[in-house]
């Protein structure tokens, strides 16, 4: 079971775990950002989506992330590195007639490249990977899952701009 929250008044507040009553599913995922200052989505199940997946067991949510980036786009994982932690999104999904929330943990990755050359996870669904110029991404906002347009946005207010160092 999880944790319980107290607020202020010393009340137990549950977690949203709890509260969903749900069995929990662990992924991670990343927000890929190259040299151009392109940022990676895939085309998958109607929609545009960033790379993601369930962690393994005994795997770090880091080292599960970067798999996932390399599995879903057929980038080179020693290209890529964590710059640090975005978000967590959480959805619901079924697998093998069991409903589960899932939990994404999203992280900013940096592409040490330019628009290099995807190759698609066809068997995941995954049917084109394309980089997009920050100026561009409005123009996808509308076919973004939600949970992707979450992680995108808060991304886009506090770090799209920061200096790279």
């Amino acid at each position: 079971m999880g944790k319980h929250n107290k607020n202020d008044k010393g009340k137990k507040r549950m977690n949203l775990e709890e509260t969903i009553g749900l069995p929990v599913i662990e992924s991670a995922g990343g927000l890929v950002r190259n040299r151009s200052h392109h940022v990676l989505l895939m085309f998958k199940r109607g929609k545009w989506d960033m790379p993601k997946g369930r962690i393994e067991p005994g795997q770090s949510k880091e080292t599960a992330a970067i798999r996932e980036v390399e599995e879903e786009t057929g980038l080179d994982p020693n290209k890529l590195s964590i710059k640090g932690k975005l978000v967590s999104t959480f959805h619901t999904t079924t697998h093998g007639g069991v409903k589960y929330l899932k939990k994404t943990h999203w992280y900013l990755m940096e592409y040490d490249s330019e628009d290099d050359e995807t190759v698609p996870q066809n068997e995941e669904g995954i049917i084109e990977c394309r980089w997009i110029h920050l100026s561009d991404l409005p123009a996808y906002r509308e076919l973004l899952r939600a949970r992707i347009n979450y992680v995108v946005d808060f991304w886009h207010q506090n770090l799209a701009y920061v200096p790279r160092r």
